[in-house]
């Protein structure tokens, strides 16, 4: 037997075993499955599994991916999402205070306090006396192209003048913030796009999401409704936090409700009313569970040392000593600079780490750190540290949404197509394959036969390798199979007339296959490199259930042409050239 005919073989079986071990989690019982996906998640952390229902050798060596059937197939979650537009503006006006700052501090024009209008896209800045509103202007329209002067007022003795953010920008603001709500929501869901969901623009303001196969309705509001705004500042320590808080109490007590619950809100007042100084910002730290209460009030500097920008990734980590699990943050290489610089300098003091408005942390700098942090998560018992910890960790490295969402209606559906409707479908399909076996089998005899053989090794290595790419099952995925069955007959017919071809011209089987093949591969690799554009088009172009039907048949083409070309000149060989055959059954 030759070399090259054994290599082919080697990686005929090795293919073959390959889909084979791929696909084995995804039809084993649910309660292997789940055990499974439990012990995948442990590993990623380095936890061993204790009580599994599975032995480890089982669990243990298998992949983590399981194929996953479609809303369509499968039913799953329908909810809209609605973005608070509005907020999108006044977090952009909030941002946009440091920078003035620093440009009014280098130009040399002193300002007491700026802060934004809770209402209103507007700019509230208290310069200090005998600066001229000119000169605020000259800096504001250096720094804030899009901001201009409306008026000065007083108010409670305090001099503020007013810069308003232009309709344009503010138009283009809220346009901008839908969108990238969008892409956000897509990322921490799937970030290439192959577990076909399906999100969409609802409306001006709306997000419309399909999940396919999930049914914990509360976990994917939670998934949603989740800013991931990061903030690290200091803790001045200067303060009187003590005295601050009690004089906050007796504040808070005469704001509506609605103001008490304003963190920032309550921070304004109170600098307003000399409690705290301009640049001084108090929070608080929350309960876990509803309703959530405050405790241990913390005096912070309001300047912004870094974000959830300068985070290069985040990911869940176990803290064996205290029984718990943690997100580690990696900054990107100026964050990594800012954050050394920023610890070097504070050593002995405290740096508070703010999620979405919220004190999560201020751990005091025990010495100088190079690029990595940590936010400890709240929960009951180590699962529920796992859970949140891991899901934090993935909405920072998506990234955080530029204004928080609210949930709309919400749906949880059964399979549009219904049982009947996927069992006649199934039927349909295995009727046709063997239709199409039969007829191969029956009209190229032996090698009919073998073809057949191809074709199914075919199928299996593209629903194997949808699974390793974790897409999701659907109608358009299916059809994409049906086609790649298709395609894959076609070669199989364009090869084997072609070795009909040879043998009337008096060749030898060898000589047939050898030459068969290699003459009609040029035409089967062209035809499919043509159908490859096709996919690639409507991947780039298509969104959901389309861009789900690209991905199938992007992957059958590669199937097609393995199996079409190798694997079949494989069999053929190995059942026609083997033995001193005279003769081809073809």
């Amino acid at each position: 037997m030759e070399a090259g005919l054994v290599a082919r073989i080697v990686v005929t079986v090795s293919s073959l075993l390959a889909g084979v071990w791929m696909l084995t989690p995804s039809f084993a019982p649910p309660e292997v499955q789940a055990e499974i996906v439990r012990v995948c998640e442990l590993q990623t952390v380095k936890v061993k599994p204790e009580n599994s229902p599975a032995p480890a050798w089982y669990t243990g060596y298998l992949p983590c991916n399981i194929l996953v059937k479609g809303l369509d197939l499968q039913g799953g979650i329908d909810l809209t999402l609605y973005v608070d537009v509005d907020e999108a503006v006044r977090s952009t006006v909030q941002r946009e205070i440091q920078p003035l700052k620093a440009a009014a501090k280098d130009k040399g024009v002193g300002l007491v306090d700026v802060r934004r209008d809770r209402r209103e896209p507007v700019l509230l800045v208290q310069a200090e006396p005998g600066v001229t509103v000119e000169a605020v202007k000259t800096v504001v329209n250096a720094r804030l192209q899009s901001y201009t002067y409306e008026k000065t007022d007083e108010e409670a003795g305090i001099t503020r003048m007013h810069f308003r953010m232009s309709d344009t920008r503010a138009a283009e603001i809220r346009k901008q913030a839908v969108e990238q709500a969008r892409e956000v929501i897509d990322n921490r869901i799937n970030s290439s796009g192959v577990k076909e969901p399906s999100i969409t623009r609802k409306g001006d303001t709306g997000i419309n999401v399909q999940l396919p196969g999930e049914s914990d309705i509360e976990k994917a509001k939670t998934s949603f409704g989740t800013t991931a705004q990061l903030e690290f500042l200091l803790v001045d320590e200067d303060a009187d936090h003590k005295a601050i808080s009690e004089a906050a109490e007796g504040i808070i007590a005469g704001l509506s409700a609605e103001e008490a619950k304003d963190d920032q809100k309550v921070s304004d007042t109170l600098v307003d009313r000399g409690v705290l100084h301009p640049g001084q910002r108090l929070l608080w730290h929350y309960t876990e569970g509803v309703p959530e209460q405050r405790f241990d009030p913390l005096v912070l500097k309001e300047e912004v040392l870094l974000t959830g920008d300068d985070i290069a990734t985040a990911y869940t980590n176990l803290d064996s000593q205290a029984g718990h699990y943690y997100v580690a943050l990696d900054f990107k290489p100026h964050g990594s600079a800012v954050f050394s610089e920023v610890t070097g300098n504070n050593i002995g003091k405290r740096l508070a780490i703010v999620l979405d408005g919220r004190l999560r942390s201020a751990p005091t700098i025990q010495s100088k750190i190079s690029g990595t942090a940590s936010i400890t998560v709240g929960g009951g018992n180590l699962q529920d540290t796992f859970d949140n910890a891991s899901n934090l960790a993935r909405f920072l490295r998506s990234g955080a949404l530029p204004a928080p969402v609210t949930v709309g209606e919400v749906r949880q559906i059964g399979p549009q197509l219904g049982e009947k409707a996927i069992h006649e479908g199934s039927l349909a399909s295995l009727l046709g394959c063997l239709l199409v076996f039969v007829l191969a089998a029956a009209y190229y005899r032996l090698s009919g036969v073998l073809a057949d053989v191809s074709l199914a090794l075919n199928a299996l290595l593209c629903v194997a390798l949808l699974v390793a790419i974790n897409a999701t099952l659907t109608l358009p995925g299916i059809c994409g199979i049906a086609l790649t069955i298709g395609m894959a007959v076609d070669a199989n017919i364009i090869v084997f007339e072609r070795i009909r071809e040879e043998i009337r011209q008096g060749k030898g089987p060898a000589q047939a296959i050898e030459v068969g093949f290699d003459r009609a591969g040029v035409a089967v690799i062209d035809a499919n490199i043509c159908t490859l554009l096709a996919a690639v088009v409507l991947y780039s172009y298509g969104t959901g259930p389309l861009k789900g039907f690209a991905v199938t048949l992007g992957l059958g083409i590669f199937t097609t042409v393995f199996t079409g070309l190798f694997v079949s000149r494989t069999l053929m060989e190995l059942a026609f050239t083997t033995r001193n055959r005279t003769t081809v059954s073809i």
